[in-house]
Formats: C-alpha cells, structure tokens, sequence
C-alpha cells in the first residue's frame, strides 16, 4: 500500500517527466528550424523544398545507394522514394546508374551541381547549428552531449532502430558503422543489444 508520501514523490515524477517530454519536443522543432534549409536555398537562388532538403541530405550523407535504401533512410515506401528521385533528377542534383555488376540494380547518385548546392546548403545549417551551441559554456556542451548519448542509447533496443538512424548520420558509411570501432552511440547500443542477446540465450533458466 502506498503512503502519502510516495503517491506525492510519484506525481511529482510523473510532472517532471511529461515537462522533460515537452521540452524533448520543443527541442527537436527548434533543431528542425534552424536545420531548415528552404529559406536559405531562395538565397541561393533555387527552390528547395523541406522533403526534398532530406532526400538531398540523405544523399550527400550516403552517396551512391539504391531505391530501397533511400526509402528505409527517409522513413518512405519504394513509390514515395522514388517519387523524391524523380523530382530531384527533374531538378538536375540526382542521376540513376546501372551496377555494372548487375544491370537489375540501379544507384541514385548526386550530380556535380547536386554536390554543390548539397554542400552548400548543409555546410551552412551546419555552421547555423555550430553558432548557437558556441553560446553554451564548455560544461554545458558536455552535459548535453551526455544526455543525448544516454537518451539514445535507451532509446536504441533494436537494431531496427538502429539501422534507421545509421543511414541518416552517414558518417564513415552509414549502415558499416556498427560493424567497425568507431565511437558512435548507435554502434555502442547495437553491441549492448547483442551482449544482452547471447546472454539470455546462454543464461540457465532460474529455478
């Protein structure tokens, strides 16, 4: 039976915890804005839609993947990715080439002027994200940084999960990641996934 104090402890958790929500939530939209890229690409003289920005970024991160990846990447069906493909190659910024080991496999890959306005529109939001994080005090950035890696890492209990955030970093290749050394929070919680895994298989059932 609960005490008074206790069912008062619980509700104040449970406040905290739907006010930390909240903030998640107005944290993640404040990111997505200054990410965006669609006004900053009328600067450079082109139209740039917000989907678009993704399928372009996407690229620019994992060069040289197929429809299917595209789609797992971006969160879309096959039809939805190619669909963002073919908008893109209407633009000028993607082409489609055949494997020369398969001809059945085609690969999306950017076009020099896809490169270039790619680079010049994430370079820019990069920097954008960079200016703001500069007006936090050293501490405060490894704080952060610790809260993101442990919410991550509890948030990643799957490899599902895991292979859906890979191919949106890019880093060092994307999916490969988790199979190398790299000190990357996705790759550390594939492990752990793993480790637990092979220990409840081999652990001998209790009584």
């Amino acid at each position: 039976m609960y005490t008074t104090q206790e069912t008062n402890s619980d509700s104040r958790n449970g406040m905290a915890l739907r006010e930390l929500s909240r903030l998640f939530i107005l944290f993640a939209a404040a990111v997505r804005q200054a990410a965006s890229v669609e006004a900053l690409s009328q600067k450079l003289g082109v139209k740039v839609t917000e989907p678009q920005a993704d399928a372009l970024r996407f690229l620019y991160l994992n060069n040289n993947v197929t429809i299917g990846e595209m789609a797992v990447g971006l969160g879309h069906t096959i039809s939805g990715a190619t669909k963002a493909v073919n908008r893109l190659e209407k633009n000028g910024w993607v082409s489609r080439v055949s494997s020369g080991d398969d001809h059945r496999t085609v690969y999306v890959r950017l076009t020099d002027s896809g490169k270039k306005l790619s680079c010049e529109l994430f370079s820019e939001t990069e920097e954008r994200l960079c200016r703001i994080l500069r007006r936090l005090q050293p501490d405060t950035l490894e704080r952060l940084k610790a809260i993101m890696k442990a919410f991550l890492h509890d948030y990643i209990d799957n490899e599902e999960i895991a292979s859906k955030l890979c191919v949106a970093c890019g880093f060092e290749g994307g999916i490969h990641c988790c199979e190398s050394d790299i000190d990357c929070v996705v790759a550390k919680a594939v492990k752990h996934i793993d480790i637990q895994e092979v220990t409840s298989i081999s652990a001998p059932p209790l009584g």
